[in-house]
């Protein structure tokens, strides 16, 4: 028992790290020609000999890789195929969210009903003091996961914050010299 839960910590443990292992980040090359243009590049070698004193370096963020909440739901899924069992596919489908966020509200609802059952067909005192706490988690938490979801308002603002400072450095880039 001891070698399966240590296999379950040890996959656990590596989809939440993989994610931070794959990103690489682009290097974009820079300079303006004799007619004032700016040119990019991501090969140094294609840039002309008397234009390399002038080269500014950009890093660009590679591919997003894939995030933690898909590393840890195939992994889920990896354990719960290879002991042979089926997940249910249910999932709730409301306006305004998106497939992510339909899923946490999903599996929030279903832990919170299974607590609530558990707290009130149980006669021990600790185990209904632990259903709710486990309940005060769960209501603190699934508005928290579905905010910083992929699609969700945390990923909308940064999106919006990229947008804007692109656009400033578009207008920067129009300024005279």
């Amino acid at each position: 028992m001891c070698l399966l839960r240590s296999s379950r910590t040890a996959c656990l443990v590596s989809a939440l790290f993989l994610p931070l292992s794959t990103a690489q980040a682009v290097t974009i090359y820079s300079y303006v020609d004799d007619r004032g243009n700016p040119v990019y590049t991501d090969s140094p070698e294609t840039i002309p000999e008397k234009y390399r004193a002038r080269v500014k370096t950009h890093e660009q963020p590679g591919p997003k890789p894939p995030g933690v909440m898909e590393s840890v739901q195939q992994t889920v899924n990896d354990q719960v195929n290879r002991f042979g069992f089926t997940k249910p596919s249910f999932t709730l489908r409301l306006e305004g969210l998106n497939d992510g966020q339909a899923r946490i509200l999903t599996y929030a609802g279903g832990a919170a009903v299974v607590l609530l059952l558990m707290m009130y067909l149980s006669k021990s005192q600790l185990v209904r003091m632990l259903g709710f706490c486990l309940l005060i988690v769960i209501g603190i938490g699934t508005p928290v996961l579905m905010y910083v979801s992929d699609g969700g308002p945390m990923d909308v603002l940064k999106q919006k914050a990229t947008a804007a400072g692109q656009a400033q450095q578009d207008r920067l880039q129009q300024v005279p010299r």
